[in-house]
């Protein structure tokens, strides 16, 4: 690895953050394939509890590295925005119902945006593990598109894409818990 590391020149705190979101995802993809009819209405609360809780751990995480990461006021950024979107919705709930959709392209196209540009990040510090990183997120950046430019998919369409979303950003997510946690092992 480079002596320059702007963004990892420290031990990254709570490497576990990402992949505890990960796996929450991959949960929720889970779920709503195997209860498609009632994921619709439940998706609705499920989407707002995940959302506002990913602000959350978000919100810590980007607190806790602010000293030893570089670029830690995106995933602030991301917290906060997802604290708005979460909470409105948890707050409003039939109409939470009525623009799940629309909440849910944006966010996974802001996540899988994201996503992209800390895979980016990864490769400039010279982690191998960046290219499915940078896939993972295209995936979500691709499903979440398809989300927003045609709500007319149907039921089942919507779910299947909610579901491989919420699948390919776990991947993602778990995946960058486990690169930073390599870092960590690396700068130990």
């Amino acid at each position: 690895m480079t002596t320059s590391m702007n963004s990892f020149h420290a031990q990254i705190k709570n490497w576990w953050i990402p992949a505890l979101i990960g796996i929450a995802l991959i949960a929720t993809s889970v779920l709503i394939v195997n209860k498609p009819l009632e994921a619709y209405l439940g998706l609705s609360l499920a989407f707002a509890v995940l959302v506002f809780a990913s602000g959350v751990l978000n919100t810590v995480f980007s607190i806790a590295n602010r000293k030893v990461m570089d670029g830690w006021g995106w995933y602030l950024v991301l917290g906060l925005i997802e604290l708005f979107v979460g909470g409105s919705m948890l707050m409003f709930p039939p109409l939470s119902a009525e623009v799940l959709l629309l909440y849910m392209g944006f966010w996974f196209a802001f996540r899988g945006t994201m996503s992209m540009t800390y895979a980016w990040m990864l490769k400039q510090v010279g982690i191998k593990g960046w290219g499915w990183l940078m896939f993972w997120g295209l995936l979500t950046l691709v499903f979440s598109f398809l989300m927003v430019m045609n709500p007319l998919f149907g039921l089942i369409g919507i779910l299947v894409l909610t579901a491989l979303s919420f699948l390919f950003l776990g991947i993602f997510s778990l995946m960058l818990g486990l690169e930073l946690r390599k870092i960590n092992r690396l700068l130990a």
